[in-house]
């Protein structure tokens, strides 16, 4: 029985490329209240490099200057996208729901922009106002978590662990199938 590899390609970029960088925001933020700002961009260094390698595992034939470029482009991106979020829920007071809201939305647009024509992701165009809408609900439910820093922790943990059994489950699918498939 294989799997095929374009699906566990899937499953290593959710895993490396979602779950792990919301982990990384959350715990960062978790960072900055502490005031350890340096300690949370740290966080979303490491979570930022590990998503542009992700990036680059698509089950199809390498070319190394294309993966270069994918991680280069994915990890500036998500390190650019969480420091914004980090920075602007930390140093901007509450300037209430719709206020966040909309930066937010701005927000998902900028990344969807970004993340379909210009890092070339495979997004129907109607994915764009859910990007949207997401990001105007992520910066109004993180605001509010901001007040609950025990339950974020708690959130980000989850993310950690879900990003980290797709990563590892994937790679030990991929590792398993090579053994299986190579000739004794």
């Amino acid at each position: 029985m294989t799997i095929d590899q374009n699906t566990v390609a899937e499953l290593l970029q959710l895993g490396g490329q979602y779950f792990l960088p919301v982990a990384a925001l959350l715990r960062a933020i978790y960072s900055g209240i502490r005031g350890k700002f340096p300690e949370g961009f740290a966080q979303i260094g490491a979570a930022s490099l590990f998503a542009g390698l992700t990036a680059a595992v698509n089950g199809d034939q390498p070319d190394l200057g294309a993966i270069i470029l994918q991680i280069l482009g994915n990890t500036v991106f998500m390190a650019g996208l969480l420091s914004f979020i980090m920075t602007y829920l930390l140093r901007l007071p509450n300037r209430g729901i719709t206020f966040d809201a909309i930066v937010g939305g701005v927000l998902g647009l900028i990344a969807w922009a970004i993340w379909v024509p210009v890092l070339q992701n495979d997004w129907p165009w109607w994915t764009a106002p859910l990007a949207v809408a997401a990001g105007a609900a992520a910066l109004v439910i993180l605001r509010r978590l901001l007040r609950q820093i025990v339950k974020l922790v708690r959130i980000a943990t989850y993310a950690i662990v879900i990003g980290l059994i797709l990563v590892v489950g994937a790679g030990a699918i991929l590792l398993l199938q090579t053994l299986l498939n190579t000739p004794a």
